[in-house]
């Protein structure tokens, strides 16, 4: 057998040890390769996806936080509708009908005075009022309360009210004084609502122990005032 044939021979016996000893490397990194991915995948699923978790809070999930301004927001809004309300409807117009009442002869001005707290009150009541609304139609509410009726019901009769005095007649008109009396009617159950519906209101909220005692001063303050004038009124005339 000469040389080359020797060569030969060795590397046909060499070839099949070595495909074994490849296909085993081979064999032997890939499981390793399967057993690092299966550990990977064993510690993926024991620990929380923060950046998933992270991801639904900002797109669906709940927010506390959020949720708590919110809330802090509209209690805010229902003490500016309460304070508002009680400021517009519950104390300037019955200034205004008290400046009428007692004050129509002691003062040139009175009349002035009359319009500007009766037109202040109205426009407060109003804005009161709008954001009530606005409360039913954020909650989705189809009927009303009755905090809700006896204020749609006092917003009526103060347009009545602003429109009578517009379209008032004259002093010797000889309808003059059913006008009077009208407007004198409309006034007094206007106020008689307003202090009813206020406190339906106070009644629903949380505080309303508070409420009930600031607004029960300011309603002592106005009737005291309007006791002592009616005493002097008596007594002058």
């Amino acid at each position: 057998m000469n040389f080359p044939s020797v060569i030969l021979f060795c590397i046909i016996l060499c070839t099949p040890s070595f495909s074994a000893q490849t296909s085993s490397c081979n064999f032997t990194r890939k499981s390793l390769h399967q057993e690092i991915h299966h550990r990977n995948q064993q510690k993926q699923q024991q620990q929380p996806d923060h950046n998933t978790s992270l991801e639904n809070h900002e797109i669906g999930g709940p927010r506390p936080w959020r949720n708590t301004h919110m809330s802090h927001n509209h209690r805010g809004l229902r003490t500016v509708h309460g304070t508002v309300n009680i400021i517009g409807w519950g104390v300037l117009l019955p200034i205004g009908i008290i400046i009428a009442r007692y004050f129509r002869k002691q003062s040139n001005d009175w009349y002035s005075l009359h319009i500007l707290s009766q037109v202040s009150g109205f426009l407060l009541g109003t804005f009161g009022w709008g954001l009530g609304i606005s409360f039913k139609n954020a909650a989705k509410q189809h009927t009303m309360s009755t905090h809700g009726i006896l204020g749609t019901l006092i917003f009526a009769l103060a347009i009545l009210q602003l429109l009578a005095m517009c379209l008032q007649p004259d002093e010797v008109h000889v309808c003059r004084k059913y006008w009077v009396i009208y407007h004198q009617i409309v006034g007094y159950a206007l106020i008689v609502l307003i202090i009813a519906n206020i406190f339906e209101g106070i009644n629903n909220q949380s505080a309303a122990k508070r409420w009930e005692w600031f607004y029960g001063v300011i309603l002592g303050v106005l009737g005291m005032s309007a006791l002592a004038l009616e005493v002097l009124r008596w007594n002058f005339n």
